[in-house]
Protein backbone atom coordinates (compact mmCIF):
# COMPACT_ATOMS: atom_id res chain seq x y z
CA UNK A 1 0.00 0.00 0.00
CA UNK A 2 1.48 3.33 -0.99
CA UNK A 3 0.81 6.78 0.37
CA UNK A 4 1.39 10.18 -1.21
CA UNK A 5 3.18 12.66 0.99
CA UNK A 6 4.01 16.12 -0.39
CA UNK A 7 4.08 14.92 -3.94
CA UNK A 8 6.08 11.76 -3.18
CA UNK A 9 4.94 8.27 -3.08
CA UNK A 10 6.09 6.09 -0.10
CA UNK A 11 5.59 2.47 0.67
CA UNK A 12 3.97 2.27 4.23
CA UNK A 13 4.38 -1.48 4.77
CA UNK A 14 8.00 -1.38 5.99
CA UNK A 15 7.15 1.35 8.47
CA UNK A 16 4.30 -0.65 9.91
CA UNK A 17 6.50 -3.74 10.18
CA UNK A 18 9.14 -1.73 12.06
CA UNK A 19 6.48 -0.35 14.39
CA UNK A 20 5.15 -3.81 14.97
CA UNK A 21 8.67 -5.12 15.69
CA UNK A 22 9.24 -2.26 18.17
CA UNK A 23 6.00 -3.08 19.91
CA UNK A 24 7.01 -6.73 20.18
CA UNK A 25 10.37 -5.76 21.62
CA UNK A 26 8.75 -3.45 24.17
CA UNK A 27 6.30 -6.20 25.15
CA UNK A 28 9.18 -8.67 25.51
CA UNK A 29 11.13 -6.27 27.73
CA UNK A 30 8.08 -5.56 29.83
CA UNK A 31 7.44 -9.29 30.20
CA UNK A 32 11.06 -9.87 31.20
CA UNK A 33 10.86 -7.02 33.71
CA UNK A 34 7.62 -8.44 35.11
CA UNK A 35 9.21 -11.89 35.41
CA UNK A 36 12.26 -10.42 37.13
CA UNK A 37 10.06 -8.45 39.51
CA UNK A 38 7.98 -11.54 40.27
CA UNK A 39 11.09 -13.62 40.86
CA UNK A 40 12.60 -10.98 43.13
CA UNK A 41 9.34 -10.65 45.01
CA UNK A 42 9.11 -14.40 45.44
CA UNK A 43 12.72 -14.53 46.64
CA UNK A 44 12.11 -11.72 49.14
CA UNK A 45 8.92 -13.43 50.27
CA UNK A 46 10.77 -16.74 50.81
CA UNK A 47 13.55 -14.99 52.69
CA UNK A 48 11.04 -13.15 54.82
CA UNK A 49 9.18 -16.40 55.55
CA UNK A 50 12.43 -18.18 56.39
CA UNK A 51 13.49 -15.32 58.66
CA UNK A 52 10.14 -15.36 60.40
CA UNK A 53 10.34 -19.12 60.89
CA UNK A 54 13.87 -18.87 62.28
CA UNK A 55 12.77 -16.11 64.64
CA UNK A 56 9.77 -18.17 65.73
CA UNK A 57 12.01 -21.20 66.29
CA UNK A 58 14.47 -19.08 68.28
CA UNK A 59 11.63 -17.68 70.37
CA UNK A 60 10.31 -21.20 70.96
CA UNK A 61 13.79 -22.41 71.99
CA UNK A 62 14.19 -19.46 74.35
CA UNK A 63 10.74 -20.15 75.69
CA UNK A 64 11.61 -23.83 76.33
CA UNK A 65 14.88 -22.84 77.99
CA UNK A 66 13.11 -20.30 80.16
CA UNK A 67 10.43 -22.87 81.04
CA UNK A 68 13.05 -25.47 82.01
CA UNK A 69 14.99 -22.88 84.03
CA UNK A 70 11.79 -21.83 85.77
CA UNK A 71 10.93 -25.45 86.58
CA UNK A 72 14.42 -26.10 87.96
CA UNK A 73 14.24 -22.94 90.05
CA UNK A 74 10.80 -23.86 91.39
CA UNK A 75 12.00 -27.39 92.20
CA UNK A 76 15.03 -26.04 94.07
CA UNK A 77 12.83 -23.63 96.02
CA UNK A 78 10.36 -26.39 96.86
CA UNK A 79 13.14 -28.75 97.99
CA UNK A 80 14.73 -26.10 100.19
CA UNK A 81 11.38 -25.20 101.70
CA UNK A 82 10.54 -28.84 102.38
CA UNK A 83 13.94 -29.43 104.02
CA UNK A 84 13.55 -26.32 106.15
CA UNK A 85 10.07 -27.30 107.23
CA UNK A 86 11.22 -30.84 108.01
CA UNK A 87 14.13 -29.67 110.15
CA UNK A 88 11.89 -27.12 111.79
CA UNK A 89 9.35 -29.81 112.59
CA UNK A 90 12.02 -32.02 114.18
CA UNK A 91 13.39 -29.15 116.24
CA UNK A 92 9.89 -28.08 117.25
CA UNK A 93 9.07 -31.62 118.38
CA UNK A 94 12.23 -31.75 120.50
CA UNK A 95 11.53 -28.36 122.07
CA UNK A 96 7.91 -29.31 122.60
CA UNK A 97 9.06 -32.44 124.49
CA UNK A 98 11.09 -30.43 126.98
CA UNK A 99 8.39 -27.79 127.38
CA UNK A 100 5.64 -30.35 127.79
CA UNK A 101 7.55 -32.19 130.49
CA UNK A 102 8.19 -28.99 132.43
CA UNK A 103 4.55 -27.99 131.98
CA UNK A 104 3.26 -31.40 133.09
CA UNK A 105 2.24 -31.57 136.77
CA UNK A 106 4.16 -33.92 139.03
CA UNK A 107 2.80 -37.48 138.68
CA UNK A 108 0.50 -38.44 141.54
CA UNK A 109 -1.55 -41.38 140.24
CA UNK A 110 1.46 -42.98 138.56
CA UNK A 111 5.20 -42.66 138.23
CA UNK A 112 5.80 -42.41 134.47
CA UNK A 113 6.08 -39.51 132.00
CA UNK A 114 6.84 -41.30 128.73
CA UNK A 115 7.18 -38.34 126.38
CA UNK A 116 9.40 -40.28 123.94
CA UNK A 117 6.92 -43.16 123.73
CA UNK A 118 9.54 -45.83 124.47
CA UNK A 119 7.80 -47.91 127.11
CA UNK A 120 5.55 -50.81 126.25
CA UNK A 121 2.37 -51.46 128.19
CA UNK A 122 3.87 -54.39 130.07
CA UNK A 123 6.96 -52.36 131.01
CA UNK A 124 4.84 -49.44 132.23
CA UNK A 125 2.72 -51.79 134.34
CA UNK A 126 5.77 -53.46 135.88
CA UNK A 127 7.52 -50.16 136.62
CA UNK A 128 4.41 -48.61 138.19
CA UNK A 129 3.93 -51.70 140.36
CA UNK A 130 7.55 -51.71 141.60
CA UNK A 131 7.57 -47.98 142.37
CA UNK A 132 4.17 -48.13 144.08
CA UNK A 133 5.43 -50.89 146.37
CA UNK A 134 8.58 -48.85 147.01
CA UNK A 135 6.64 -45.74 148.02
CA UNK A 136 4.27 -47.71 150.22
CA UNK A 137 7.18 -49.38 152.01
CA UNK A 138 9.67 -46.50 152.31
CA UNK A 139 8.00 -43.23 151.32
CA UNK A 140 10.46 -42.63 148.49
CA UNK A 141 8.79 -41.46 145.30
CA UNK A 142 10.68 -42.07 142.03
CA UNK A 143 9.51 -40.78 138.65
CA UNK A 144 10.58 -42.32 135.33
CA UNK A 145 10.86 -39.76 132.51
CA UNK A 146 11.68 -40.32 128.84
CA UNK A 147 12.35 -37.56 126.31
CA UNK A 148 13.22 -37.71 122.60
CA UNK A 149 15.92 -35.02 122.60
CA UNK A 150 17.26 -32.22 124.78
CA UNK A 151 17.64 -28.87 123.02
CA UNK A 152 17.40 -26.10 125.61
CA UNK A 153 19.25 -27.93 128.37
CA UNK A 154 21.49 -30.57 126.79
CA UNK A 155 22.90 -31.91 130.07
CA UNK A 156 20.61 -34.72 131.33
CA UNK A 157 21.48 -34.07 134.99
CA UNK A 158 20.75 -30.35 134.67
CA UNK A 159 17.43 -31.04 132.95
CA UNK A 160 16.52 -33.69 135.55
CA UNK A 161 17.23 -31.22 138.36
CA UNK A 162 15.16 -28.55 136.59
CA UNK A 163 12.19 -30.92 136.35
CA UNK A 164 12.60 -31.90 140.00
CA UNK A 165 12.68 -28.25 141.11
CA UNK A 166 9.64 -27.45 138.94
CA UNK A 167 7.58 -30.32 140.33
CA UNK A 168 8.78 -29.99 143.93
CA UNK A 169 9.77 -26.34 144.55
CA UNK A 170 10.75 -26.69 148.19
CA UNK A 171 13.38 -28.89 149.83
CA UNK A 172 10.75 -30.51 152.02
CA UNK A 173 8.68 -31.54 149.01
CA UNK A 174 11.61 -32.88 147.00
CA UNK A 175 13.62 -34.34 149.86
CA UNK A 176 12.57 -37.95 149.24
CA UNK A 177 11.79 -37.62 145.53
CA UNK A 178 13.87 -38.84 142.61
CA UNK A 179 13.78 -38.66 138.81
CA UNK A 180 15.17 -41.33 136.50
CA UNK A 181 15.62 -39.70 133.07
CA UNK A 182 16.28 -41.38 129.70
CA UNK A 183 17.16 -39.40 126.55
CA UNK A 184 16.50 -41.35 123.36
CA UNK A 185 18.60 -39.37 120.87
CA UNK A 186 21.85 -39.52 122.86
CA UNK A 187 21.10 -42.87 124.55
CA UNK A 188 21.98 -41.64 128.00
CA UNK A 189 20.20 -40.21 131.00
CA UNK A 190 20.46 -39.18 134.62
CA UNK A 191 19.36 -40.12 138.13
CA UNK A 192 18.70 -37.07 140.32
CA UNK A 193 16.79 -36.43 143.52
CA UNK A 194 16.48 -34.63 146.82
CA UNK A 195 19.08 -34.81 149.62
CA UNK A 196 17.48 -37.77 151.42
CA UNK A 197 17.01 -39.69 148.18
CA UNK A 198 20.60 -39.16 146.99
CA UNK A 199 22.05 -40.10 150.38
CA UNK A 200 20.15 -43.39 150.42
CA UNK A 201 20.93 -44.27 146.83
CA UNK A 202 24.62 -43.32 146.85
CA UNK A 203 26.91 -42.28 144.03
CA UNK A 204 28.20 -45.82 143.25
CA UNK A 205 24.70 -47.01 142.36
CA UNK A 206 24.02 -43.93 140.24
CA UNK A 207 27.24 -44.46 138.28
CA UNK A 208 26.59 -48.19 137.90
CA UNK A 209 23.02 -47.68 136.68
CA UNK A 210 24.05 -45.16 134.04
CA UNK A 211 27.15 -47.00 132.83
CA UNK A 212 25.84 -50.57 133.00
CA UNK A 213 22.04 -50.71 132.90
CA UNK A 214 21.83 -47.80 130.50
CA UNK A 215 25.13 -48.33 128.72
CA UNK A 216 24.70 -52.02 127.90
CA UNK A 217 20.99 -52.00 127.05
CA UNK A 218 20.81 -48.68 125.21
CA UNK A 219 23.72 -49.76 123.03
CA UNK A 220 21.35 -52.39 121.64
CA UNK A 221 18.34 -50.02 121.84
CA UNK A 222 16.71 -52.08 124.60
CA UNK A 223 14.97 -49.11 126.18
CA UNK A 224 12.42 -51.11 128.17
CA UNK A 225 15.06 -53.41 129.63
CA UNK A 226 17.22 -50.44 130.55
CA UNK A 227 14.38 -48.82 132.51
CA UNK A 228 13.03 -51.95 134.23
CA UNK A 229 16.46 -53.19 135.33
CA UNK A 230 17.40 -49.73 136.63
CA UNK A 231 14.16 -49.36 138.57
CA UNK A 232 14.65 -52.78 140.18
CA UNK A 233 18.13 -51.85 141.38
CA UNK A 234 17.03 -48.44 142.70
CA UNK A 235 14.02 -49.90 144.50
CA UNK A 236 16.09 -52.69 146.07
CA UNK A 237 18.71 -50.29 147.45
CA UNK A 238 16.08 -47.82 148.77
CA UNK A 239 14.31 -50.71 150.53
CA UNK A 240 17.56 -51.78 152.17
CA UNK A 241 17.88 -54.97 150.13
CA UNK A 242 20.90 -56.29 148.27
CA UNK A 243 21.66 -54.69 144.95
CA UNK A 244 20.76 -57.14 142.13
CA UNK A 245 23.80 -55.84 140.29
CA UNK A 246 24.31 -54.69 136.72
CA UNK A 247 23.36 -56.83 133.75
CA UNK A 248 25.95 -59.14 132.27
CA UNK A 249 27.30 -57.87 129.01
CA UNK A 250 27.24 -60.47 126.27
CA UNK A 251 30.49 -60.70 124.40
CA UNK A 252 30.92 -62.84 121.35
CA UNK A 253 33.55 -65.52 121.72
CA UNK A 254 36.73 -64.41 120.07
CA UNK A 255 39.03 -66.83 118.33
CA UNK A 256 39.92 -68.35 115.03
CA UNK A 257 37.79 -70.91 113.23
CA UNK A 258 40.90 -72.49 111.72
CA UNK A 259 42.40 -75.60 113.29
CA UNK A 260 45.87 -75.46 114.78
CA UNK A 261 48.82 -77.36 113.38
CA UNK A 262 48.75 -79.91 116.22
CA UNK A 263 45.01 -80.55 115.73
CA UNK A 264 45.51 -81.03 112.02
CA UNK A 265 48.44 -83.44 112.55
CA UNK A 266 46.49 -85.44 115.13
CA UNK A 267 43.50 -85.86 112.82
CA UNK A 268 45.80 -86.75 109.93
CA UNK A 269 47.41 -89.53 111.99
CA UNK A 270 44.05 -90.96 112.96
CA UNK A 271 42.91 -90.93 109.35
CA UNK A 272 46.11 -92.70 108.22
CA UNK A 273 45.66 -95.42 110.84
CA UNK A 274 42.10 -96.02 109.73
CA UNK A 275 43.13 -96.33 106.08
CA UNK A 276 45.94 -98.77 106.92
CA UNK A 277 43.60 -100.88 109.00
CA UNK A 278 41.09 -101.08 106.19
CA UNK A 279 43.79 -102.12 103.72
CA UNK A 280 45.04 -104.84 106.05
CA UNK A 281 41.54 -106.18 106.51
CA UNK A 282 40.86 -106.14 102.78
CA UNK A 283 43.94 -108.32 102.13
CA UNK A 284 44.03 -110.57 105.20
CA UNK A 285 40.36 -111.57 105.35
CA UNK A 286 40.21 -113.04 101.81
CA UNK A 287 43.45 -114.94 102.45
CA UNK A 288 42.08 -116.43 105.65
CA UNK A 289 38.87 -117.36 103.89
CA UNK A 290 40.85 -119.05 101.14
CA UNK A 291 43.05 -120.93 103.64
CA UNK A 292 39.99 -122.13 105.52
CA UNK A 293 38.42 -123.33 102.30
CA UNK A 294 41.57 -125.25 101.28
CA UNK A 295 42.10 -126.86 104.65
CA UNK A 296 38.49 -127.99 104.88
CA UNK A 297 38.43 -129.57 101.42
CA UNK A 298 39.56 -133.29 101.60
CA UNK A 299 39.94 -133.53 97.84
CA UNK A 300 42.33 -130.57 97.63
CA UNK A 301 45.56 -132.71 97.78
CA UNK A 302 44.34 -135.07 95.10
Amino acid sequence: MCERVEGRIFDAAPIRRRASADDDARRTMMGARATTTTTATATVTRKTTTTRRSAAAARATRGDDETIAAKVKNFAIATTLATTLSLGAVTSDAKAGEIEILATPAPTAGYIVDDAGLMSRSTATAVNKTLKELEDATGFHVNVITVRKLVFETDPFAFGDKVLETWYPTVEEGNDKGNLLLVKSTKDGALVGGPKFLKQVGDPLIDSVLTSNYGINLEQEKYNEALTSSVKRIAAVLEGKDDPGPPAKFEAQKGSNFKTKSETSEKRDVFANVVIGLLVISFVVPMLQYAGYVVGDPDFDE
